[in-house]
């Protein structure tokens, strides 16, 4: 049996598990192995899913079926599977037939993505066409370019060739993702301002854009002015910018989340569930109290300067930009402090 028969017969024999389950289908586990088995035929990346951290504890797991926490808190779907799984009462043999289907799967899962992981790393085409180094840039410079992130670019903005091309929008090339095209792709929408919001409403800093926004202004940004890759990115069309980014930089991005908040989830009808936030909230608790809404609400707050930009020319709406922004980001600060005394003073 070559690799492609056999892979068929896993997922195969994974479906038809599912459609022979003899429990309602409304039950938690019956909704959950469905919710795995729709993430892993989805037509979407399968690093989305499967992150290239995950793919040692699920080799593990396909030997020795010992469940580690880290790979549910890693892969949603599958601890929320596995925790219901130990909850229902089943019959032993019904769950030994379900571990040995899930051990398959990750088994397959893993090669996948790890072939996958391996084929970005080694075929990425990178030319640098600037020659200047990150120490010559001043961070004064923000004042022509409206790029301002507090501190010089840890490393320049490559050109990967075969990638970075100038191309229309186009449906057939945005994914599976239809809310991404429709937004941007249809609307001749012009330029405006990016900008970096921390859960607690902090600005971490801004650029103005001369185009309609796109994956590649929050790819920049993030690859030139951080030191390390966050460990969490929260974007209304993280759909397609975690693809963006590891095609790019894989082993920079390798261990971020690229979530889609709650409030833009509901739109992504035709995207893996496996880039929600809502799912890891369910597995991470340190997000549960994170405010996935914290740049929607921050951006609504930049309105207020929206038309008193338009009719200043480029250098007086930078200045402008950057004291709102520095005066924001104070009162947020006056506004903790306030609540930390107050929280203190009950205690």
């Amino acid at each position: 049996m070559n690799d492609i028969d056999e892979k068929t017969k896993i997922l195969f024999d994974a479906l038809s598990f599912y459609c022979n389950l003899r429990i309602p289908n409304n039950s938690k586990l019956s909704c959950r192995y469905r919710q795995f088995l729709q993430q892993i035929f989805s037509s979407d990346s399968i690093l989305q899913l499967v992150t290239p951290s995950s793919i040692p504890l699920l080799h593990l797991y396909s030997v020795n079926a010992r469940f580690n926490p880290k790979l549910g808190a890693l892969i949603p779907a599958l601890g929320m599977l596995f925790r219901n799984l130990c909850s229902e009462s089943q019959d032993s043999q019904f769950k030994l037939n379900m571990v040995r289907i899930l051990q398959r799967l990750c088994r397959m899962l893993a090669e996948r993505a790890q072939r996958i992981y391996d084929n970005l790393l080694l075929h990425r085409e990178i030319v640098v066409e600037s020659s200047v180094e990150c120490n010559d840039l001043s961070i004064q410079d923000w004042e022509q370019t409206g790029c301002y992130y507090g501190r010089k670019p840890c490393r320049l903005r490559l050109f990967y060739e075969g990638k970075d091309v100038d191309k229309t929008g186009n449906v057939n090339e945005e994914g599976t993702c239809r809310k991404l095209y429709s937004t941007y792709g249809k609307k001749s929408l012009t330029g405006g301002l990016m900008a970096f919001w921390c859960p607690h409403l902090i600005c971490l800093g801004f650029h103005k854009m001369p185009n309609a926004e796109g994956r590649n202004d929050v790819f920049s940004a993030i690859f030139k002015y951080w030191e390390q890759a966050p460990k969490v990115v929260i974007y209304d069309f993280a759909c397609q910018l975690g693809p963006y980014c590891l095609s790019r930089e894989p082993e920079f991005f390798k261990d971020t989340l690229f979530a889609i908040d709650e409030m833009h989830a509901n739109g992504h009808t035709q995207c893996s569930q496996a880039c929600f936030i809502s799912n890891y909230m369910q597995v991470r608790p340190q997000l549960m109290p994170v405010n996935s809404s914290a740049a929607e609400c921050s951006n609504s707050g930049l309105n207020r300067i929206r038309k008193s930009v338009s009719y200043m020319s480029q250098r007086h709406a930078i200045l402008l930009t950057y004291i709102y922004l520095c005066v924001w980001n104070r009162k947020q600060e006056r506004l903790f402090r306030e609540e930390a005394k107050k929280s203190l003073a009950r205690v």
